[in-house]
């Protein structure tokens, strides 16, 4: 078995490090162990929200007026600030503390051997410097200020809103639009594209992990000889999906509501985003697929060669009658072991071809469609949907 002593598992994280975590430790908006989550979040929502809602009320571009879209009916810039980035803050403890949790588990199961250690360490040295690595946020910084520049010339919407007034002399965007450009907008996709790319990194870390002779076996009973706790930590990437789509989710019902927009305008758009995320978090398992397959495939020939010389012996022994004088059948270890062994052969038969369960499915699914939901009262009014549940019960 693998000893956890000879490598550094403190060398792996995907929320420590980097420019701009040292950034916030400096500016004493978090310790490096990345405590305490509740100060940066509402830091972060607040820097981002409060201003638009400051800049508006000033412009009384805030309530109502007379433009269309008031800053406290954008649904959408609420649920990205007050909510989405919040939660982009506090997936770094979740999501940390779960991928130590896995990678701890290589050493405490004994999936990893000896002769693994040194190829093992060197991919956490080299996921950590990467991780450290300066180029990709400077990357990450330069893509968000040709966005910006890009919604800065962007085309003028047809309607004024708290971001944007039409008048007679032309289109000018409102002091709260250039904060939410400028600044506010910025911050979430660097939260993001940073989270993507740390994310990247875990799933490159579980490629160079695949490559490794891992002691898989085959009667495990997570039906993936062992890997299956690999699907705990792709499960906690729900709160990042959550995050996603709760905006998405805001953005269609301020169309609907403002645009005139229908939910089923929509629905490919939906279903589209529920597939995406099952595919981007769920791919990077089927590494394990061809060692999974060839795992099976072994212990469906070694355990089906036991099982015949076992049930051929038992056949002879209590079939046959070739069995010791006085020996009862009733309570012989023998029918527990024939038990045994067909539970083992089971077990190899529905071995999954990738280690994820209908658990990780709902874990990843469910966040994706959750904040979906409360559209469907667009289309089926909520009073109609108690009318119709009522009906049916009583």
């Amino acid at each position: 078995m693998g000893n956890p002593s000879s490598v550094n598992l403190d060398d792996f994280s995907l929320a420590k490090d980097g420019p701009f975590f040292w950034l916030l430790v400096r500016a004493r908006l978090m310790k490096p162990d990345l405590s305490p989550l509740p100060r940066r979040a509402v830091f972060f929502a607040l820097f981002t929200w409060l201003p638009l809602f400051v800049f508006s009320a000033w412009k009384g571009s805030a309530y109502g007026g007379e433009i269309q879209v008031p800053f406290l009916f954008d649904f959408t810039a609420a649920v990205r600030f007050l909510l989405s980035v919040p939660l982009l803050i506090a997936a770094e403890m979740v999501l940390d503390s779960r991928t130590r949790e896995v990678i701890g588990h290589f050493f405490k199961s004994g999936l990893l051997p000896e002769k693994e250690l040194p190829p093992f360490a060197a991919s956490l040295v080299k996921i950590a410097r990467l991780r450290n690595s300066v180029l990709p946020e400077i990357a990450i910084v330069g893509l968000i200020l040709v966005s910006a520049f890009e919604s800065r010339i962007e085309s003028f919407p047809s309607i004024s809103t708290w971001q944007m007034l039409l008048t007679e002399s032309g289109a000018a965007r409102t002091p709260a639009g250039w904060w939410y450009v400028l600044v506010s907008l910025p911050v979430f996709q660097f939260l993001m594209f940073r989270w993507l790319w740390r994310i990247g990194l875990w799933y490159w870390f579980i490629w160079k992990i695949s490559r490794l002779d891992l002691e898989l076996t085959a009667t495990h009973p997570d039906g993936a000889a062992g890997l299956g706790f690999l699907s705990l930590a792709q499960a906690k990437f729900g709160i990042i999906i959550f995050a996603g789509s709760a905006v998405i989710a805001a953005d269609i019902g301020k169309e609907i509501i403002f645009g005139g927009a229908s939910l089923f305008d929509y629905q490919m758009l939906v279903l589209g985003y529920v597939l995406l995320v099952l595919i981007i978090f769920l791919s990077p398992l089927l590494v394990f697929s061809r060692r999974l397959f060839e795992v099976k495939r072994r212990g469906l020939m070694e355990y089906g060669a036991l099982a015949s010389r076992y049930t051929r012996l038992f056949h002879r022994k209590w079939v046959r009658g070739e069995t010791a004088e006085g020996e009862a059948l009733m309570g012989s270890a023998d029918i527990q072991s024939l038990a045994d062994l067909a539970g083992s052969f089971e077990i190899i038969r529905k071995m999954k071809p990738v280690p994820v369960d209908l658990n990780t499915l709902m874990a990843l699914a469910g966040p994706a469609i959750a904040p979906m939901l409360p559209l469907v009262l667009t289309v089926f009014p909520l009073e109609e949907i108690l009318k119709g549940i009522l009906g049916i019960l009583f």
